[in-house]
Parts: C-alpha cells; structure tokens; sequence
C-alpha cells in the first residue's frame, strides 16, 4: 500500500511548480486529478523539445496522474468541478490572487462545500504585499530573494542556474505543507489555506546567508561565502585533460586527508587562504594530472572528497545512480521512451514506480465524472 493512498487531489496548477508538487504526491499513491482547461491545456504541453505529440517536459512532472478538462465559466463544467471538491481532500491551484474569488471559486465558497479541504495557492508572491498581483517567472524570483546574487565568482556577474530553484523549491515546500494539512485535517476535520510565495521560497533557501549577515553584519557577497568557493578547500578545479572536480574538504580532518594524498603537507596550514598565491598553486596542482588519474586517487584513498563534475550523460552511467534505480525508463505506446527521474527517497515495504503514464488531456473523463457530461467531450478539448 502507498502512503496517500485514498487521499484526492485536485490541481488545477500547470507547469512546473504545481505539477512537480502534484507529482510527489502522486508518486506517494494520492488520486491526482489534472483539471486543465481546454485547448492547450497544462502550457507545458506546448513546450519544446517536442516527442512525437506532447512536450519533453510535461512527461517529466504529470506521472501518476489522470486528466479532466473543465471550462470553469461554463455552468455544466462548473457544477462538475464542484462534485469533485466534495469529495477531494486536496486542492492546488496557481492563479494570480483573486483569480478563483472572481470565478466563485475561492477558499471561502470551497470550504463551505468541503470544510476538511486544503486548499494550496502557489503563486509568484503571495496573497498579500505590495508584489501579489505582479507576474514572473523563475529568474525573477531568484533574482528578487537575493539568491540569483550568490551566484558565480568574486568581481564576476550573477550566474543562471540551469536548475529551477524557486520553481522546484516551491513545488518541494508546498508538498510539505499540504501533507501537514491532510494531517491536520485528519485529525480535526478541519481544512486550510496555504499560501504558498515563489519569492518566499528562495528567501528560505538562505538561512546561513542571512545568519551570517545578522552575526556580522556583513552581507555575503559573489565567491565570499563560506561555501561559494572562496576557500581553496571547497571549490572546483579544472583537470589537465580540460575536466572538473569538486573538493569538498570543510573540515580540518578532511583537508589533512587531501594534502596527505597529493603529498602536499606543506599546504595544511592553508586551509582557508585567501591568498591569490594559494589559490594558483592549488589550480597549478590540479591541472598535473588528468582526470582519471585523479579519480584514482580518490578510489585508492579513504574519505578523500575528491568527485567529479559529471555531465548528464555520465550521470546516467554512474554506477550510484544505477544501484539506487534513480532513473526509470518507461515506454509509452506513442512517445516511445521516457527517461524520468524517481523519488530521492526509499521507504521500507513500498514499491514507487510509474503507475500510469502521463495523461493525454482530458484523457479519464468518463472514468472521473462518470457518464455525465462525457457528451461534451468534443466541446471541451
């Protein structure tokens, strides 16, 4: 039996911080109703890298789930909308604040129809504040929480990450507050609001940052950070054959380990140098032997932190990643294969997989409203 089983979800969010949110509980055993619009449906189905039909992307973070179309302003859709929220436990959406007020749909007329329910808004700012009904988009809110700015090197410009980071970091945290929800719904019968903020989300992946700057009253800068390179004991280096690595030697037992290895005694007391001259003959040194030579090293050398910057290619073959079954091949009759990425976590006695494909939209309407309305089919999508 999966954790969440018997607990419903309905979400109407699309693309990726409500949908991976939606994902996660799903891949824990929660009915995962999709309640898309009509043509497009979920944007993220448009984007590209296209497969054969649907986007690459979308068939990265809708697993697990089924797929409804509703057009909330017509009255026939909106009553079915409505059966379905008496009997969810969960609903997640991310419109603009006030958008689900003005359709009639809001917490408020919600909770009157299902007062168990929690109800989850993920939006770029939050409810309230003077940003709430601004847009945005990942790169905004990084840069606005003051993560985008903790990123690169010293006296360089803020670097992009490829990685979604209040996008993801939100859909992570909103799945954390929605299972506190359900328990406290559980147990009270009673439901609850969760305003959920993209911005606030960044702001909470930076604690240390802003407990040294209260400490100090320093602010963290650009490769100033205890742990953004500024030390030559935690931080990358290029290899002789054009490769990188990571070193991770934060404490001391560690660095003594690093030095005693390359057979460089002499930099112990260098630890945490800021010396430009350090910082050279540490790269000088890095750059003497190729990258599998250094690997090498690292298999031949107990607690040596010494790993490599793998592409997503050799992630894939990383013999890690393969014991923890981490990425799933799946085949879909019309897609063909699909590469998806599993829960980082192992829970003892469950079995998580892909238990369904992706839906194609408005794909379980029968099977979700049942023989009514399914006449409206070809109206709807």
């Amino acid at each position: 039996m999966l954790p969440l089983e018997g607990i419903v979800v309905l979400d109407l969010t699309r693309l990726l911080p409500g949908p991976y949110c939606s994902m996660i509980l799903a891949d824990l055993g929660a009915e995962v109703i999709k309640v898309e619009p009509p043509l497009p449906g979920d944007y993220m189905r448009e984007f590209e890298p296209k497969l054969k039909k649907d986007s690459a992307f979308y068939y990265a973070v809708n697993r697990n789930k089924r797929s409804v179309s509703l057009n909330l302003k017509e009255a026939g859709d909106r009553e079915a909308f409505l059966k379905l929220v008496s009997k969810a436990h969960v609903l997640m959406e991310g419109f603009r604040p006030g958008v689900m007020d003005r359709l009639g749909l809001g917490y408020r007329e919600l909770k009157g129809l299902n007062p168990a329910l929690v109800y989850c808004a993920i939006t770029g700012f939050g409810q309230d504040g003077p940003y709430k009904d601004r847009p945005g988009h990942d790169i905004n809110y990084i840069g606005m929480g003051g993560l985008l700015d903790q990123i690169g090197t010293r006296d360089g410009p803020p670097i992009l990450p490829a990685v979604q980071i209040a996008d993801i970091g939100s859909a992570l945290w909103a799945a954390i507050a929605i299972l506190a929800g359900v328990v406290r719904s559980k147990a009270t019968g009673e439901g609850t609001f969760i305003d959920l903020s993209m911005m606030d989300t960044v702001l909470s992946w930076l604690p240390l940052h802003f407990m040294e700057y209260a400490a100090t009253g320093h602010a963290p800068t650009r490769g100033d950070f205890l742990l953004g390179g500024s030390f030559p004991c935690y931080r990358v280096y290029q290899t002789r054959d054009g490769s990188y690595l990571t070193l991770g030697a934060l404490e001391e037992k560690f660095w003594e380990v690093f030095c005693q290895a390359v057979g460089r005694e002499d930099l112990l007391p260098h630890q945490f140098s800021q010396d430009p001259e350090i910082f050279e003959e540490m790269e000088r040194l890095f750059r003497s032997k190729t990258l599998e030579e250094w690997l090498e090293l690292t298999c031949a050398t107990d607690d040596l932190m010494l790993y490599p910057v793998n592409s997503l290619a050799e992630v894939m073959e990383d013999p890690q990643v393969k014991a923890r079954h981490m990425l799933w091949r799946v085949k879909h009759p019309v897609e063909g294969e699909l590469l998806m990425v599993a829960p980082p976590f192992k829970m003892e006695g469950v079995d998580f997989g892909c238990r369904r494909l992706p839906p194609a939209l408005d794909q379980d309407r029968e099977e979700i409203l049942g023989g009514a309305n399914v006449e409206n089919r070809k109206n709807l999508i």
